[in-house]
């Protein structure tokens, strides 16, 4: 965010009465656990995939595609990311003449106002998350009375909204990134030197496997 004098003198009143001041911190996600995307079922290839897809529809994912013959299954989730995904933490302080104020919550947080001090300046954000989760749940036969069932996803997490000074001027921002089970992605941010970094928690991936059984 580039500061100008002019943006900057929403500060100078508030100095007469007490300091301004104002840091943002970042705490990074725990590190990806090492989650079974696989499980082994002592059931026929044909019997699981019987009953696996009726209780997939009942749920939460839209299936897009299914192919029996190779065992694949394509679903995909929309919605909230902090259920499957870990972006880590954001702590903002803010202290000027209308006091002192702490925002404290988790980065994947679908919808957030709350406000930054940089350089004395304030600034007002509205910052949203979204996340698309699209997977591939494949079925192999590992012998006629056994199949294993895998389960790899793509995460798709979308940071976007705005930011607004005390001067009502504002700018949009809209980042995107990926990432594959057990992977981590980063998004661009210059102004800091801890980048927003998202990994996913592996409950999409069980929430799946659960239902194999």
């Amino acid at each position: 965010m580039r500061l100008t004098a002019a943006i900057a003198a929403n500060c100078l009143f508030a100095l007469a009465l007490t300091a301004c001041a104002g840091k943002v911190e970042y705490t990074m996600p725990s590190a990806p656990g090492n989650a079974d995307n696989s499980v082994v079922v002592d059931d026929p290839k044909g019997e699981v995939w019987d009953r696996l897809v009726p209780r997939l529809s009942k749920n939460f994912y839209v299936i897009n595609n299914l192919d029996r013959d190779s065992g694949l299954i394509n679903v995909s989730y929309s919605g909230d990311p902090g259920r499957f995904v870990d972006c880590g933490q954001i702590h903002s302080y803010v202290k000027n003449a209308r006091g002192e104020r702490n925002y404290r919550f988790p980065a994947t947080t679908p919808q957030k106002s709350y406000e930054i001090m940089q350089g004395g300046t304030l600034y007002f954000v509205d910052r949203r998350m979204e996340l698309e989760g699209r997977m591939n749940v494949i079925l192999e036969a590992v012998s006629d009375a056994k199949t294993r069932v895998t389960a790899n996803t793509r995460y798709v997490v979308t940071k976007s909204g705005t930011i607004r000074n005390t001067q009502g001027q504002s700018r949009s921002f809209s980042d995107t990134i990926k990432f594959d089970t057990g992977g981590r992605a980063a998004f661009p941010n210059p102004n800091y030197e801890d980048q927003t970094t998202c990994v996913p928690n592996g409950r999409l991936e069980e929430s799946v496997l659960d239902l194999v059984d």
